[in-house]
């Protein structure tokens, strides 16, 4: 990668922190439904915590992190006290993922990707995405987000975000849709329907989204800049244009709508 994922993650979480200092508390976060500005200032601070956590302390299986999890941290009651958590949970998350290799094994909610790496690529968007939460509840313009970390967003939506439903689901294909960021290769995401379970209850004909294989020809195209197209993937308000089969698109507007935080 072009970028260094971890002074990504600190110039970010800073942007994201001093922004949060100047909104009330009681603001609603429009892109994270039910979530307050001290809620998502609190959040972060505490993904922070969790990772940092994780990676210290060598944790590879899933007792491991149960362990970490028994003794959650306690939410200061000051804004001031929560920024200054914060500012410390980010630095300390960051000497976790810089002590080791990429490759180093560590615990994460994802099975295929047991590394270091993973929470280094994970934490790299989630702060971004936030930073972005933090000012659209601010009511200020979206600060500019990378080319190459807006790529990398849309990469790992498709591979990690929306790759969590079971292998034993029913499947039915819609069809796929070009993502075409204007400074970089386009992305193929086909559409499907699934029924199965999940995260303990049941699905039916529900949305889904996984990378198709290259070389296969769209039904519609959604196209913008990359940063549009990775806000648009994390459910978050972007300017795109879309072409091509109107279902098709409308199903991907579905898919966007059941959302991520």
């Amino acid at each position: 990668m072009s970028y260094e994922p971890t002074a990504v993650i600190r110039d970010e979480a800073a942007r994201f922190a001093t922004v949060l200092a100047e909104v009330d508390g009681a603001t609603p976060v429009p892109s994270c439904p039910g979530w307050t500005a001290a809620d998502l200032l609190w959040h972060l601070t505490e993904v922070h915590l969790f990772w940092s956590s994780v990676i210290a302390s060598g944790a590879t299986t899933d007792e491991q992190v149960q362990a970490i999890e028994e003794h959650p941290p306690v939410r200061p009651t000051t804004r001031s006290e929560v920024l200054s958590r914060r500012a410390r949970a980010t630095e300390d998350l960051l000497a976790a993922l810089l002590s080791g290799p990429l490759d180093a094994p560590a615990w994460s909610w994802f099975p295929p990707d047991q590394s270091v790496g993973f929470t280094v690529r994970m934490q790299t968007h989630e702060a971004t995405i936030h930073r972005v939460d933090a000012e659209l509840t601010a009511g200020l313009p979206i600060s500019p987000i990378r080319a190459d970390v807006a790529a990398a967003g849309i990469d790992h939506v498709l591979d990690v975000m929306w790759n969590w439903v079971p292998t034993s689901a029913e499947k039915v294909p819609l069809g796929v849709v070009e993502l075409r960021p204007t400074e970089t290769q386009p992305r193929l995401v086909e559409l499907y329907r699934w029924t199965g379970e999940a995260w303990g209850q049941p699905f039916k004909d529900q949305i889904g989204g996984r990378r198709a294989p290259d070389g296969v020809h769209p039904d519609a195209v959604i196209e913008g800049p990359a940063q549009q197209l990775d806000l648009l993937v994390w459910s978050r308000p972007a300017i795109v244009t879309g072409s091509g089969d109107g279902e098709l698109l409308n199903a991907f507007d579905e898919l966007i709508a059941f959302g991520i935080q």
